[in-house]
């Protein structure tokens, strides 16, 4: 055997090695990273009763989190009056990139299918598929209260309403147009249907991400 090529052929592998360990190591701290960005998230959430500042954890961690989160910030179509998406993204994406240092680490190698196949699996995973769990849990929610409506349930009502009202409107819209019916009838459709479309948008998803990762390019 030639003792170039085999030399040669050592340090082709040798090479791949060292990029293979290098992807699981940013592949660990992207890990580490996504944690932190929970935490921030978390921490926002909890307000200690006489806390005027803000807690002094999450303000370092902010200092670490807040750079890469302000990339997303600006994309208006993920903020809502009620609703920013912007941490879900943000987490997704990251969980993309991770996912693929991570297969690479590990075997090598990885195919634009693959890459496809994580891609679907992540959004589905970070912003499809709790979207569907928050509406249906809203729904199940302004759904109880329509059997227990009285003066204490009528501000829990109309902040469920500030949340959910377009999607309601949309439901009736599409199964009962110009026709008047009562709440109860309404939400339970609605209820109904986001249950049905989570578990077709399940199984689809399933199989778009068996398909593309089975894929050979």
């Amino acid at each position: 055997m030639n003792q170039t090529y085999y030399e040669s052929g050592m340090t082709a592998a040798s090479g791949g090695d060292v990029l293979m360990s290098i992807a699981s190591i940013v592949a660990s701290l992207l890990s580490f990273y996504s944690l932190l960005i929970w935490l921030r998230i978390i921490l926002t959430w909890i307000r200690v009763p006489g806390q005027t500042q803000e807690n002094p954890l999450a303000y370092y961690i902010g200092k670490v989190v807040d750079p890469y989160l302000s990339w997303f910030r600006g994309i208006s179509s993920l903020r809502r009056s009620h609703l920013d998406l912007t941490p879900l993204v943000a987490l997704a994406v990251l969980s993309v990139v991770q996912s693929m240092l991570r297969f690479y680490g590990a075997y090598g190698t990885i195919t634009i299918g693959m890459v496809v196949a994580l891609i679907i699996q992540t959004l589905w995973s970070y912003l499809l598929s709790p979207v569907f769990w928050f509406l249906i849990i809203l729904l199940g929610f302004r759904l109880f209260f329509c059997y227990r409506r009285s003066a204490r349930t009528i501000s829990y009502i109309t902040m469920l309403d500030s949340l959910i009202g377009g999607i309601l409107n949309w439901v009736q819209r599409l199964f009962y147009p110009k026709r008047t019916i009562n709440d109860r009838q309404l939400v339970t459709t609605a209820l109904v249907f986001f249950i049905v479309l989570y578990i077709a948008a399940s199984f689809a998803i399933r199989f778009l991400v068996n398909f593309f990762g089975n894929l050979s390019f």
